[in-house]
């Protein structure tokens, strides 16, 4: 007797043997050019040895994972057009907000909040830290040294880690009914204008409210492609600390991938390759409206683009 399994997976491969759709794991090519910053390797090199050596992790296989992982390799490309002097800290902070939303990932909603009430004084100078406790010190150096450079950018990128790292405590989180709903709390939580304010202190390219205000339309898709790439990368990762965390209090996977695959009825590698098409389509929604603005800047009368967004 053939086995329903049987007869079902058997319709599936003579459907797709009359339909020309073939599911692929690989996301579509990106239309943007892939540049790093030209001190990539030693940037990497330091920053690496610099966390593999202080940070506190809690095993030795999450220790060989960071640097498996490549934070500060992603960071020099997320920063290719930063000044060599500033460069350092930019993917210096970059790699302390990964590594603390990692921390903040294994903790309750209670012990979440009370990390960061401690952390975030110390984050802005008001507080010194304890320096036997790594995640202080290397929390204040590295905000302090950033301060050194250009204090005014500092606070504005400090301001927006804020923003991001208190994110992922806020129970609100948990009660997005759907997807759009829930890409508007991770564009907040997902670090975007962190990683925005990150470029802007490593270029030294300080813009005001109308110069933002002027670029508000890259803005809202540049914040959407960066959380959705980040959810579709990091959910597998997620759902294995979500199951392995016996789903504690608090505990709870927010991500586009699960939403998407909930909402459509679809499978989570179904929901990803979607979610990579809906990226593409960004990309080219980004170059259209590039014409749109360069052709109005363009027209007489309505040139308003500052010499810091035209670089």
């Amino acid at each position: 007797m053939v086995s329903k399994n049987y007869r079902f997976e058997a319709q599936v491969a003579e459907l797709r043997k009359r339909v020309p759709y073939n599911p692929d794991a690989r996301p579509p090519p990106t239309v943007f050019p892939i540049t790093y910053h030209p001190q990539a390797d030693h940037v990497c090199a330091e920053l690496d040895a610099f966390f593999y050596r202080y940070w506190p992790w809690k095993s030795e296989a999450a220790r060989e994972h960071f640097l498996r992982s490549e934070i500060n390799r992603w960071a020099c490309l997320a920063f290719p057009l930063a000044r060599e002097d500033r460069i350092m800290e930019a993917c210096r902070v970059n790699t302390l907000l990964f590594l603390l939303d990692d921390v903040i990932e294994d903790m309750t909603t209670t012990e979440g909040k009370a990390f960061l009430k401690r952390l975030i004084p110390i984050a802005r100078g008001t507080t010194l830290p304890d320096h036997t406790n790594p995640y202080e010190w290397i929390t204040y150096d590295t905000w302090e040294a950033m301060r050194i450079i250009d204090p005014e950018l500092t606070d504005q990128t400090l301001r927006q880690a804020l923003v991001c790292i208190t994110a992922q405590v806020d129970e609100e989180r948990l009660k997005c009914a759907d997807t759009g709903a829930l890409l508007a709390h991770r564009v907040k939580e997902g670090g975007v204008d962190f990683i925005a304010a990150c470029i802007r202190f490593g270029m030294a390219l300080p813009l005001s409210p109308t110069d933002l205000s002027s670029i508000s339309p890259l803005y809202t898709l540049f914040s959407k492609l960066g959380v959705t790439v980040n959810d579709i990368l990091s959910f597998d990762k997620e759902l294995r600390a979500w199951n392995q965390s016996g789903h504690k209090e608090g505990a709870s996977i927010i991500n586009m991938t699960k939403s998407m695959s909930e909402e459509m009825g679809i499978g989570y590698a179904a929901a990803k390759r979607v979610l990579w098409v809906m990226c593409r389509e960004w990309e080219v929604q980004w170059g259209e409206c590039m014409q749109v603005m360069d052709m109005d800047e363009r027209d007489e009368g309505k040139g308003c683009w500052s010499e810091e967004v035209k670089l």
